[in-house]
């Protein structure tokens, strides 16, 4: 009778890690329901352990339980507490230096005439595109870069093998020549997580010298999903951009995720976080996601052009840039302080 209570009692406890889990952590009294059952794990798996451990015949059979059962328990925990503690610092932060303009709307690969979709010799990150974004008020541009090894330089480009402009390659210190003396830059860069250390220094070096004749150091702001590489950047004084990949909300996991992504961004230093807002009916960047990242400034990407959306978007002061989904459109007359005046 008391080995099944004891089996019982571990499986609803697991049980209920595993809903609190798949929960999202949405809750902040969650940190000490959890803290709580962390306390009772220990206490239960002492009395479980001392009463399976005494008899040989059913040792085996609840240790592997047992284990997993802590093994959640104290993941969620630690992650929980965490983010406690992470939210406390994050909360202290002035974010100074980080673009905060009325216009959040840039030119996502400049303002581009073709269409929205990508052609192997259109104008999308070109020079032409990028004047025009900036000649139609645009405050800045996401530009798409490759870092080519064998060069030594950085190409201007969405894909690989790279897109052409006008029949040649567009190396970013060209574009930088005609470009660079005004408005910001949202560097994408392309498959840094494949550089190695030895490449990885020599881009950083690259992109320090292109931009060292004018403030556009200042006005660069270099977009990676590899943490790691991405710290090579930050370490040289430029603005980062840690790129994250949330589930939508109505997802189970949504706010697990955002956790764990909050937790690289704070501990790894980076200027701001992006993401994909996702749908209209069915968000990334939605309520639970704005609230559970605080004052954490965020680059929203693939918006989808809907006037009332970017209007709200706009004015949140936690978005700073939005880029929109379809590239061949001018929205960049939206203004967040005229709205809010």
């Amino acid at each position: 009778m008391l080995r099944k209570v004891i089996g019982l009692l571990l499986l609803l406890a697991l049980g209920a890690q595993l809903y609190q889990l798949v929960q999202g952590l949405r809750l902040p009294e969650v940190a000490l329901a959890d803290t709580l059952a962390l306390i009772t794990l220990i206490l239960l798996g002492g009395l479980s352990a001392f009463y399976l451990l005494s008899r040989r015949r059913w040792k085996y059979r609840y240790l592997l339980p047992l284990m997993l059962l802590f093994v959640i328990n104290t993941t969620v925990a630690g992650v929980i507490l965490a983010s406690v503690y992470v939210d406390q610092q994050l909360a202290q932060r002035s974010y100074a230096g980080i673009y905060n303009d009325c216009h959040k709307i840039w030119g996502a690969r400049g303002l581009v005439q073709e269409g929205p979709n990508i052609t192997p010799d259109g104008s999308q990150n070109s020079v032409a595109s990028i004047s025009l974004a900036l000649s139609r008020g645009a405050k800045g541009n996401e530009v798409d870069v490759f870092f080519d090894r064998d060069w030594g330089e950085f190409i201007v480009s969405h894909d690989y093998p790279y897109n052409l402009k006008q029949g040649s390659i567009l190396t970013l210190e060209n574009l930088f020549r005609v470009t660079g003396k005004q408005g910001y830059v949202w560097l994408d860069f392309k498959k840094l997580r494949h550089l190695n250390s030895a490449e990885l220094a020599q881009s950083v070096a690259e992109l320090a010298r292109i931009a060292a004749s004018t403030d556009l150091k200042q006005r660069i702001y270099v977009e990676g999903e590899a943490p790691f590489s991405l710290a090579a950047y930050r370490d040289a004084g430029f603005n980062t951009i840690f790129d994250t990949h949330p589930l939508p909300e109505s997802m189970p996991l949504a706010s697990a995720i955002i956790a764990v992504y909050k937790l690289v961004y704070y501990f790894g230093d980076y200027s701001v976080m992006a993401m994909n807002y996702g749908e209209i009916d069915d968000p990334i960047y939605g309520p639970t996601t704005r609230r559970q990242l605080g004052s954490i400034p965020v680059f929203i990407y693939h918006v989808d052009d809907h006037a009332e959306t970017l209007q709200a978007l706009s004015n949140m002061p936690t978005v700073r840039v939005i880029l929109v989904e379809n590239h061949s459109l001018d929205r960049y007359s939206v203004n967040a302080c005229a709205a809010n005046n």
